[in-house]
């Protein structure tokens, strides 16, 4: 059990967090786990919104529904897909996102992203910050986001 605590602190620290049944022993693999990784956003001039992209991968045996997200960052976070219609960008809140049995899907720019509005701050460079992750089955799971250097839009 202290092997598996020591991996577990040291890959929340890398950026990857993974979320096993309780009844995790050592020797178990994490393909039956629900995982999150690279978790970043782009730095800001502004406070008006900010998105944050990652990468989320269900080695469950059951579906499992990411529902809700929150920070302290910033007074309203969504969860949002933009898509190209017509030659023209579009952006729309989703209520969850589907995660299937063995499926990864990727927040990326131009796709599924967690939009932070109203932010109490910039995102500056090297900024670590809280947001909180509601899946259906797995509940509340907190991941790290790291600002990139690369400037957003505002």
């Amino acid at each position: 059990m202290k092997h598996y605590l020591m991996t577990i602190c040291v890959l929340a620290l890398s950026g990857i967090v993974i979320f096993a049944p309780s009844s995790a022993h050592d020797d178990e693999s994490h393909d039956d786990a629900l995982t999150v990784s690279d978790v970043w956003a782009r730095k800001t001039r502004r406070t008006m919104s900010a998105a944050v992209y990652m990468t989320l991968h269900n080695g469950t045996s059951e579906p499992d529904m990411l529902v809700a997200v929150d920070t302290p960052r910033a007074e309203m976070a969504t969860l949002h897909q933009s898509s190209e219609q017509n030659g023209i960008m579009r952006m729309e809140e989703q209520d969850d996102v589907l995660l299937n049995p063995g499926e990864t899907v990727t927040f990326e720019p131009g796709g599924h992203h967690v939009m932070l509005m109203q932010l109490s701050g910039p995102l500056e460079e090297g900024d670590v910050f809280p947001l909180i992750l509601t899946f259906e089955r797995a509940g509340d799971v907190t991941v790290y986001v790291t600002v990139t250097g690369i400037e957003g839009w505002n």
